[in-house]
């Protein structure tokens, strides 16, 4: 191994903050945060903790929804979901509406924390609730008396073969969108904030932003679904003992598994997805936004025990999570261990 080349360790390090920092909850934590100087000194609706709050719930809402459909089996994460959703938006109904007289009794320097806490949970419920309208949205175009299917892995003599759809998407940017969406929605709100134009009625009525919220975030939400339709492509996936070979739309490209550097299968969830880095080709898939087949789940079967050790074989090893993590996470992770030969 040369001295100028990441030992097997850094890589290991360099993958664990590449998770740490993918975290919603991280990024949420850092937003509420920063509000806090504000928010202690009794200027919390200044248009940039007003902001940073709303994106700081937004991202609570997000890591919440891609907890539950984590969640096997699926029904479970439908009920959590259900049952979260119910209760939040109920109880975010009865805080705002009788919850003054509680507020007023709290001691001074809570308030601003506990109003700017009711504010970072209309974002996280307006997704939530998106959420449920996506979960909706999939039981409606699930064909009467059929479940769902998983694509299934094809065997031959040389190898394995797997079909399905997907975006070529980064998920930095579906997170990017997802944070331009919260921001155009705090936008939208701090405008007659800050300007003083809410009318009395609204004010009595705090829900008014939440119906404001998803009002503003929908439009924007549907737009993105329909361009992730359009650039939804049909891949197909083959692992051979030497090789793997990518096709998108009809289009295929040949990878020997000792020249791949990097390779991501994300099996189900939001970031369902499959991501290859090779000198031939760097690649993002994304499953989770694109249009599917009646009756296909966004979903990728698991990796086969013979595929696991053909990438063994060529080096490259497991370094995503393991164990009962690898059962809430679904995402495999394989990165070389050592240089690559030079051809």
């Amino acid at each position: 191994m040369s001295a100028s080349s990441p030992s097997h360790s850094e890589r290991a390090h360099r993958s664990w903050w590449r998770r740490l920092l993918s975290q919603p909850l991280i990024w949420a934590a850092l937003c509420l945060a920063l509000t806090l100087p504000w928010t202690l000194n009794e200027r919390g609706m200044d248009v940039v903790p007003f902001i940073l709050t709303l994106v700081g719930g937004w991202l609570i809402g997000v890591a919440f929804v891609n907890w539950t459909l984590r969640m096997q089996p699926v029904s479970r994460g439908v009920i959590v979901h259900v049952g979260v959703a119910v209760v939040a938006t109920t109880a975010m109904i009865v805080g705002v509406e009788g919850g003054g007289a509680f507020i007023r009794g709290l001691p001074e320097a809570l308030r601003g924390p506990v109003v700017m806490g009711q504010l970072a949970l209309i974002p996280a419920i307006c997704w939530t609730l998106l959420g449920l309208v996506s979960r909706v949205t999939v039981l409606a175009r699930r064909p009467a008396r059929n479940l769902r299917t998983v694509p299934e892995w094809v065997e031959d003599r040389t190898g394995v073969t797997v079909a399905f759809h997907a975006v070529p998407m980064r998920l930095r940017t579906l997170y990017g969108w997802g944070i331009a969406l919260a921001a155009l929605v705090a936008v939208v709100i701090s405008i007659p904030i800050v300007n003083d134009a809410v009318p009395r009625w609204a004010n009595q009525s705090p829900m008014i932003f939440l119906a404001a919220a998803a009002i503003t975030a929908l439009p924007p939400y549907l737009v993105f679904r329909a361009v992730c339709a359009r650039r939804t492509r049909s891949v197909v996936v083959r692992f051979t003992p030497r090789g793997l070979t990518l096709t998108e739309d009809g289009v295929s490209v040949q990878i020997p598994l000792s020249r791949v550097t990097r390779l991501v299968w994300s099996a189900s969830g939001e970031t369902c997805r499959v991501e290859l880095e090779a000198p031939a080709a760097d690649r993002s898939l994304l499953l989770s936004v694109a249009r599917h087949d009646r009756g296909v789940s966004a979903e990728l079967p698991p990796l086969r025990a013979r595929t696991v050790s053909w990438l063994a074989e060529a080096g490259l090893i497991l370094v995503g999570p393991t164990g009962s993590r690898a059962k809430r996470s679904p995402a495999w992770v394989f990165e070389h261990a050592f240089d690559q030969p030079k051809s």
